[in-house]
């Protein structure tokens, strides 16, 4: 199913930007005129005029600064709020566009909107990606332990500064996503011999060989996998074997929408 976006911002009853208005904008910035403006986005001149002096008059500031010269002279540009418009309503337009991949990608989490963006819109060099919501925060001097619950029930713990907390926003049911890169996470089959890791159960699902490191896929009990990159001269457990995917709290990172 094709969808087709058609973004529009009203103010006071009034429309203030559409794509059209959003076409003539990008036209008056490139062609240097509102004439010329016009005639490229396809719209007559009147119309354009009309267009630009509404939007600055919604706007209770310029978006478009005109020189004299009549209908068929004069320079135009756009101020730095036209230009910061046309800013936005590209990111909006994204987001938009992430909203309905996400509606037509039934994979996809809509349980927020950090599970759209993370699944849809963000990349990132981690691979494991997990997310969790804040349970609690345990001060330390100058960092703070952050208890997190994962999907599944199964706890985790990030420790972060107190000044990434503040910035992050982190207070009790909070969604966050956890991240941690694959050379940072051990397997273990052994019982627990420092009870300040993070220690995920599941099953090893797969042992891709290197020639200097070796990359294992664990998939968790309570659902997904997590990968863990490992020197070729470590043992490893065997494909199929119950194992954990151990992690210190301070290699975990944390990322919010604010």
């Amino acid at each position: 199913m094709d969808l087709e976006l058609l973004l529009s911002l009203h103010r006071e009853g009034r429309l203030f930007v559409n794509p059209r208005r959003i076409r003539l904008l990008e036209q008056i910035q490139q062609q240097g005129s509102i004439s010329q403006g016009a005639r490229a986005a396809g719209i007559s001149y009147k119309s354009a005029w009309d267009a630009v002096k509404e939007m600055n008059e919604l706007a209770g500031r310029p978006l478009v600064d005109s020189g004299a010269g009549g209908k068929g002279g004069g320079g135009a540009r756009l101020t730095p709020y036209g230009e910061r418009l046309l800013k936005i309503y590209g990111l909006l337009a994204q987001i938009e566009r992430m909203a309905v991949d996400a509606l037509q990608d039934e994979s996809a989490s809509l349980d927020s909107l950090l599970a759209v963006v993370a699944r849809l819109g963000l990349q990132t060099s981690a691979r494991n990606q997990f997310f969790a919501k804040v349970e609690g925060l345990d001060p330390s001097d100058l960092s703070r332990k952050v208890s997190l619950r994962m999907s599944g029930g199964t706890p985790l713990y990030a420790d972060i500064t107190e000044r990434s907390c503040r910035r992050l926003g982190l207070t009790p049911g909070k969604e966050v996503l956890a991240l941690i890169k694959a050379p940072w996470v051990g397997i273990e089959q052994a019982p627990a011999t420092d009870s300040a890791l993070n220690r995920l159960p599941g099953t090893i699902i797969e042992v891709i060989t290197g020639e200097q490191f070796n990359e294992v896929r664990l998939r968790l009990d309570q659902g997904g996998d997590i990968y863990a990159l490992r020197p070729v001269q470590e043992s490893l457990p065997a494909p199929n074997s119950r194992a954990f995917a151990c992690f210190a709290p301070e290699q975990v990172i944390l990322a919010t929408l604010g």
